[in-house]
């Protein structure tokens, strides 16, 4: 019988030619997928004995952790082994490239324990007990490696799962048949909320604490290195459950989501752990809504296409890119957009500090900022829900989401100062939640604007033929000008006074300087994109750019009041001469679009 067509042998020509080479496709991709276990195989081994040995010299962890960290180090190569015995190879490829998708962030969040442990958080590795610095252990550098493999474990996943594109588990199609789609469109939404959810958790306070030397705080209260770490891990989830779902294998989806849940809990699960061990500590929200979020993850990963599929002579068409309606996905943005716009909202008018005396908290004065990034939000959130403008401000939004992390940083800044003086009474305040809540948010509305932009872009071809094609060259000198000068204007201080040092890009480099850096790649990518996007989408990707923009010269205005002696800095020139050269660009593209003929 013939292994593609079904066909008996004798009645296909070159059957025994055809088939050796199938065959032999069919080992080498399997090959790949050995190669990527046996990769996930060594990082769990690597983990498991960096959890067995010190991380920090001359210390030890808080509990007994051992067993613990060793069962969720053994979890992806076990999960994807036992999938691959069982000839889901495609499902086994998705759970090594899903847990390889937050490795990297991992891998920064254990470096902490190199550049501070005392500050690190992670008493499953090393509980502190004094001031001093100890320094590295072996057990660190183990995790690290770990990590490393895991990543290339991922890496030989994804080479692994697109060679075996068009030979794939038989019988795993059959099963899930054109239903599928369905599948996909049902759960896309849940997915990437259950992502940011799971993204919001970890960001969080890992635990409550009473103990003085181990300072419970949430990921933009902690050092430097950490927040990268975890800010790393909360940008990997929504990306990585947006790929998997659009990926066009349900098998493969299913698997990633699978290889997520466990990515996260082997970052929750500890801090669960040490909550309940630890006599000083208890258990948090943070990691209990992360959990909330993988149970969710997987309950989705084992939701099976419906049993008509199996019935059904449909043609299969699991191998589509399969997601909701246009007019569904600018709808859960737009939604997305409100809600991060009504979270901006509430960071900005609610106490980012709190003070156990009769004296009033500072304030940040980044607040309005961040309540001026929240409106251009909402606003272009709003305008989706009508359907004549939503495909214009669609674009718009994809870049002006960022402003809400220029803006949010910023905000965030005051706390973080405030709290880490030693001594100090202050303490974070409810606007401290509602701040990174809303840059979470800010992050999912992009994730779910980008999607929706794939749809639109699949869709071109049932558009006027002016919408068709792309912005062209003309774009070129306008967008090369507007580059240039954003990036400078977002190094350089807005507002300048008296005992005031301004975060910027390439100096003084603080936690706003975060938001600055993620504006600059959004605007950059903006003008990248803009010249080979359609004349209607590249103006209004311009535009967003622009806005972003203006919500950062708006720092004078809406912050320069809180500082004496106030004045414009270099920075707020180059932003209103960015501003202008995005605005002439997008003019020539739509300038462009009236030149076609419409």
């Amino acid at each position: 019988m013939d292994v593609r067509s079904g066909h008996p042998a004798e009645a296909v020509p070159g059957w025994d030619t055809v088939n050796t080479r199938l065959l032999a496709d069919v080992e080498r991709r399997s090959t790949t997928l050995l190669a990527a276990l046996a990769a996930a195989i060594v990082a769990a081994g690597l983990h498991a004995a960096g959890a067995s040995v010190p991380v920090v010299a001359d210390a030890a962890p808080g509990f007994r952790s051992g067993p613990l960290l060793i069962v969720l180090a053994l979890l992806p190569a076990a999960v994807s082994g036992a999938l691959l015995l069982s000839g889901r190879h495609n499902a086994a490829a998705g759970v090594l490239v899903g847990a390889a998708a937050l490795a990297p962030g991992r891998a920064v969040l254990d470096l902490q324990l190199a550049a501070d442990p005392g500050a690190a958080l992670r008493p499953e590795l090393y509980l502190p007990g004094d001031l001093l610095r100890h320094p590295p252990g072996a057990g660190l550098w183990l995790l690290v490696a770990g990590h490393g493999a895991l990543a290339v474990a991922g890496l030989l996943a994804v080479r692994a799962a697109r060679e075996r594109a068009d030979v794939a588990d038989a019988g795993e199609r059959a099963t899930d048949g054109h239903d599928v789609a369905t599948w996909r469109q049902r759960w896309l939404f849940v997915v990437m909320v259950a992502a940011v959810v799971a993204a919001s958790g970890l960001l969080m306070a890992p635990f409550a604490s009473g103990d003085v030397y181990l300072l419970a705080r949430n990921a933009f209260e902690g050092p430097a290195v950490a927040l990268t770490g975890y800010l790393l891990v909360a940008a990997a989830l929504p990306l990585a459950a947006a790929l998997f779902m659009t990926s066009g294998n349900g098998p493969f989806a299913r698997g990633g989501l699978g290889g997520l849940a466990i990515g996260v809990a082997c970052v929750a699960v500890p801090s669960v752990a040490a909550a309940a061990s630890i006599d000083a500590t208890s258990v948090s929200s943070g990691p209990v809504v992360a959990l909330v979020a993988v149970a969710v993850l997987l309950a989705v990963a084992f939701v099976r296409a419906s049993a008509r599929a199996e019935r059904d002579d449909s043609p299969d068409r699991s191998g589509e890119v399969a997601v909701p309606g246009q007019r569904r996905l600018l709808t859960a943005t737009g939604v997305l957009a409100v809600l991060t716009a009504l979270a901006a909202a509430a960071g900005s008018l609610t106490a980012q500090l709190s003070s156990p005396g009769p004296a009033p908290a500072p304030e940040s004065p980044a607040r309005w900022l961040l309540l001026a990034a929240g409106v251009l939000v909402g606003a272009l959130g709003l305008g989706l829900f009508v359907p004549r403008v939503a495909i214009v401000l669609r674009p718009a939004l994809t870049v002006a989401w960022v402003g809400v992390l220029l803006a949010g940083t910023a905000v965030l800044d005051t706390a973080i100062t405030a709290t880490g003086v030693p001594g100090g009474s202050l303490s974070s305040g409810p606007g401290v939640l509602w701040t990174w809540l809303a840059m979470c948010g800010a992050a999912a509305t992009a994730c779910c604007s980008v999607i929706a932009g794939m749809v639109e872009r699949e869709d071109a071809d049932g558009l006027d033929p002016a919408d068709g094609t792309g912005a062209g060259m003309n774009l070129l000198t306008p967008v090369t000008a507007a580059a240039v000068l954003a990036v400078a204007a977002l190094g350089t201080p807005v507002v300048t006074a008296a005992d005031y040092i301004a975060a910027g890009l390439w100096s003084d480099f603080g936690t706003p300087s975060w938001g600055l850096l993620a504006a600059a790649l959004t605007v950059l990518g903006a003008t990248v994109l803009a010249p080979r996007s359609r004349p209607r989408q590249a103006a209004a990707l311009l535009a967003g750019a622009a806005g972003v923009l203006a919500v950062h010269a708006s720092a004078l205005p809406l912050t320069g009041s809180h500082l004496p002696d106030a004045c414009a800095g270099i920075g707020l020139w180059l932003s209103l001469a960015a501003i202008a050269a995005l605005l002439v660009a997008a003019a020539i593209a739509l300038a462009g679009r009236r030149g076609t003929g419409e």
